[in-house]
């Protein structure tokens, strides 16, 4: 017996074969119509949370309060502008920290799906898309078979990928879904030869080691030409849809396979200038359990929105004109989510949780989460400081042509642009009242003569002109544009900014042009500036500023909300941060989301610095408040 013994243990070490471990796999079942994990039938449901949309200190808040809602995977996209801002110039750091943002996923024994895109909509700023795309490849060539875009998305991948294949599930991660593209079927290209490109792309990092699949929405045109052979294909669709019939569609293109609704919508986006979009808790429920009696994987999209901090969300068009139609989307990504904008449960979230529950889906150990103390932290007053117009507000130096040059050609991502020039005798020998057109206005202008505003144009609106009194003393033309976020989503998304078109004052070309970009990056600058005591003599648009220590009895920094109540139009930074564009005046948003990592606590000092456009309170205060505003009057 013991020499038995001894030979069968020579065995083991002679012949490795017996200690090998099974390698982790996740597959689809054809004619069972499941996910198989290990072997095992596995069905998901996902929440939607993007890292980019929270601070990275709250990240794993966000994720342990989707997991106490009984969701056993976690759905995000890769936000390439974020990571390659520049070309060749990457970060992965801080709220780029995609890596550190897996870890914690896995940690709390979560799934992850993950969509790289490159285009990922998503309602960021041109659809994730880095800025510079528009400089470096030709028109109408983005998700197309052009050689230079894919040069572009293989570098980019070459960069992203390694960093993701050992967080695949083959290769012992947490991946277990990777998107290929997104919603390429609501895009007019339907390049066949592209879709082969980029699933081989795809193929040639993922391997086997996870399952490859496309999103696409409930209609055959979109299945037309969002479906890529050997890629599982799934739909999505929100609380209005037959869900029968959009499943429909995934088995027209393939025999079998689980039922996945890949965004399910238990809220919506919303655009500056309309209502808040609110989903109804009974109706999403109601959806859901259909869902969950046809066995289908789903993912809530959004399960926690968050916030476009910055200049970083988008727009979308409701006209077959790119020009016209125009949607800006708000600095708030709340989404009428089941987790809101920070990140406290809502009613929805708590309906979600007990009909997961009900339907023995997960029972959880985990407690639920109550909403977070919040800081009203009273009223604040401003002084003046600078006016876009001096001097020492110009950061970046002038450009001269002779036609009006966009943001993209001047190398400016975000911001404003200045564009004057100095009318000539000629010029000014009109009949007045004469009408000023700028053929493009991307995306919102406010016209000055000698500094003084006479008007303003909005892309929203469609209207590129305006009728002007010019009288032989006015010498400068001046035009500033705002840029409001580029298309994210359909034919449009090659969105540039600014003007780049002639410019009539009646019938006269308007030549040259001095441009001047603030693409608002940053504001330390500002702490050399002194304040401007008499409040009467600043010039519109002007920066503004105050200093404060939070009130002693907040023993710690807590969230809190800029209120704008009384301001116009602008973007406000905290601490150097750019807390996003408030509008109070177009509505309906008119607080700002701002996390207590954002502040100092006391006795140290926090900065406020508001770049008003067009009107200040008589008072120039704000108020941070304890409750968001989201519902406010929309200008019509």
């Amino acid at each position: 017996m013991n020499w038995i013994f001894v030979c069968f243990i020579s065995s083991l070490i002679i012949n490795p074969v017996f200690l090998e471990i099974p390698k982790p796999t996740f597959t689809i079942d054809y004619e069972k119509n499941e996910f198989l994990k290990n072997g095992e039938v596995f069905r998901y449901v996902s929440g939607s949370l993007h890292y980019f949309r929270v601070p990275q200190l709250y990240w794993k808040d966000r994720i342990q309060k989707i997991k106490a809602a009984g969701l056993n995977t976690i759905t995000t996209y890769v936000e390439w502008s974020l990571h390659e801002p520049f070309p060749g110039v990457y970060n992965f750091e801080g709220i780029a920290d995609l890596e550190y943002f897996i870890e914690l996923i896995k940690n709390e024994n979560m799934y992850l799906i993950l969509r790289p895109g490159p285009y990922i909509c998503a309602e960021r700023d041109f659809g994730g898309f880095p800025y510079w795309l528009l400089n470096v490849t030709p028109k109408k060539s983005l998700r197309t078979n052009n050689s230079s875009y894919k040069k572009y998305v293989s570098k980019w991948f070459n960069v992203l990928m390694p960093i993701i294949q050992p967080h695949l599930y083959g290769n012992g991660g947490n991946i277990i879904l990777v998107q290929v593209e997104n919603e390429y079927g609501s895009y007019y290209a339907c390049d066949s030869e592209y879709k082969l490109w980029i699933r081989d792309l795809f193929r040639s990092y993922v391997e086997n080691k996870a399952v490859l699949f496309t999103i696409d929405g409930c209609g055959q045109s979109y299945f037309d030409c969002g479906v890529i052979p050997e890629v599982y294909a799934t739909v999505d669709f929100g609380i209005s849809s037959n869900a029968s019939e959009c499943f429909d569609f995934m088995r027209k293109v393939q025999k079998g396979g689980p039922f996945v609704n890949s965004e399910f919508y238990p809220g919506w986006l919303t655009h500056w200038q309309e209502s808040e979009s609110i989903v109804n808790s009974i109706d999403v429920v109601k959806q859901m359990k259909v869902m969950l009696a046809m066995n289908a994987s789903f993912s809530f999209y959004m399960f926690h929105g968050g916030t476009n901090f910055g200049f970083t969300s988008g727009a979308n068009t409701n006209d077959t004109k790119e020009s016209i139609g125009y949607l800006p989307q708000l600095t708030s990504y709340d989404y009428n989510a089941p987790l809101d904008e920070a990140g406290d449960p809502t009613e929805k979230y708590f309906q979600i949780k007990q009909t997961l529950e009900e339907a023995k889906y997960a029972v959880t150990n985990e407690v639920s989460p109550i909403p977070t103390p919040k800081g009203a932290y009273g009223k604040f007053y401003l002084k003046p400081l600078v006016s876009i117009f001096e001097k020492v507000a110009q950061r970046i130096k002038p450009v001269i042509s002779n036609v009006p040059l966009p943001f993209e050609e001047l190398d400016i991502n975000t911001g404003f642009v200045m564009y004057e020039t100095t009318l000539t005798d000629d010029q000014k020998n009109v009949e007045n009242p004469v009408n000023l057109t700028v053929n493009t206005v991307r995306d919102r202008a406010i016209v000055y003569l000698d500094k003084v505003q006479v008007g303003t144009m909005n892309r929203l609106k469609g209207n590129t002109t305006i009728s002007l009194n010019i009288n032989r003393s006015v010498q400068n033309l001046s035009i500033l544009i705002e840029n409001q976020g580029r298309i994210n989503y359909g034919d449009f998304i090659e969105d540039r900014k600014g003007i780049f078109d002639q410019v009539f004052l009646g019938n006269k070309t308007l030549s040259p042009w001095k441009m001047t970009a603030y693409p608002l990056n940053e504001t330390s600058w500002i702490s050399s500036i002194k304040t401007v005591e008499n409040i009467e003599t600043i010039q519109l648009p002007a920066f503004y500023k105050t200093q404060f220590t939070l009130p002693k009895n907040y023993t710690k920094c807590l969230d809190t909300y800029l209120d704008t109540s009384g301001w116009t139009k602008g973007v406000a930074f905290l601490n150097n941060v750019n807390l996003g564009r408030y509008w109070p005046l177009g509505g309906p948003q008119v607080t700002l989301y701002v996390p207590a990592p954002f502040l100092k606590p006391s006795p140290y000092v926090n900065t406020l610095v508001m770049f008003e456009l067009e009107g200040a309170p008589q008072d120039i205060s704000v108020q941070f408040v304890d409750k968001p505003i989201l519902d406010g009057p929309i200008m019509t």
